[in-house]
């Protein structure tokens, strides 16, 4: 049976038909609507409706929802997104219901990345860590074999913890200085750039800088996000005792050293000094979209 899932991102949204093979059987895409959701779900709605009467063999009220955190998971409530404010306080779950047939499930969009992930990997760890570093920061975690969620889906929110202690940026969602998705993310490489050249330079225009050596300022950028990714997984490793991070996002999969950058720094400085600490590039196109269908199997 084919499943209709959605998954909401920061600036893009993707609305599809998997199957039981976590195949993409068919999906639309469009800019999120970043500052009215009722527009937002509408479209959604519509997409998911003309799915339902165009394509055989469509679970006909189901529709799974992948959101970007913090929300209650339980309801569709968006708590504090911090690329989506104008969300705050608005329900999803109701809308949804009162405005078309779907039962609507919701899962933050890191807890489905990893369910495809996991289904995906050569071997399976029984605990594994999923970090994703896109236009935001966010992580899940798989324990035993099982997701671990929380007590309302929101386990895993380490975008707005603290990595440099002499940030002098501050963060206008949690109103920090230094957190994670200010220092590392994809929008994080973007304004850094665009603050050295006093223009806007997007966060692939800053990577190719940086790989072509094509400026000092911008290359000591990179540099210093590159070691505090390095430093927030060898974190992970050690407070999770895990072996394995699997690396997602658009930025992850530029030619920035990742793998080879983390792993060499991990090996460096865990305690643990025989431990064989793994990071692996997600070479899933679409882990959020596919890993939905899981949500309420």
């Amino acid at each position: 049976m084919l499943k209709i899932c959605t998954d909401i991102g920061g600036t893009k949204t993707i609305v599809g038909l998997i199957n039981d093979q976590l195949e993409i059987v068919d999906s639309q895409k469009f800019a999120t609507n970043q500052t009215n959701p009722i527009q937002e779900f509408t479209e959604i709605i519509h997409i998911a409706e003309n799915y339902v009467h165009h394509f055989d063999d469509v679970d006909q009220t189901t529709l799974n929802i992948a959101m970007p955190g913090p929300c209650d998971y339980t309801q569709g409530l968006f708590l504090n997104p911090p690329n989506l404010q104008s969300y705050n306080e608005f329900n999803a779950g109701h809308f949804i219901e009162n405005n078309s047939r779907f039962k609507p499930y919701f899962v933050n969009d890191t807890d489905a990345a990893i369910l495809a992930e996991y289904q995906y990997m050569t071997y399976q760890p029984k605990d594994f860590i999923y970090l994703t570093i896109s236009t935001g920061v966010g992580m899940a975690y798989i324990r035993n074999g099982e997701l671990v969620s929380g007590v309302d889906g929101n386990f895993g929110e380490i975008g707005h913890t603290i990595i440099k202690s002499d940030s002098n940026y501050q963060c206008p969602v949690c109103k920090q200085y230094g957190c994670v998705e200010n220092e590392i993310s994809g929008l994080a490489i973007s304004r850094k750039a665009s603050s050295i050249l006093n223009k806007h330079v997007t966060t692939e225009e800053a990577i190719e800088m940086y790989l072509q050596h094509a400026h000092s300022k911008i290359t000591e950028m990179i540099d210093e996000v590159m070691i505090l990714t390095q430093q927030l997984c060898t974190n992970l490793f050690s407070i999770f005792n895990i072996n394995d991070i699997v690396l997602g996002g658009g930025v992850t999969q530029s030619n920035l050293p990742y793998k080879s950058s983390i792993e060499k720094y991990a090996q460096s400085h865990h305690l643990i000094q025989n431990s064989t600490l793994n990071i692996t590039i997600s070479q899933l196109e679409a882990n959020v979209l596919t890993g939905l269908y899981y949500v309420n199997k």
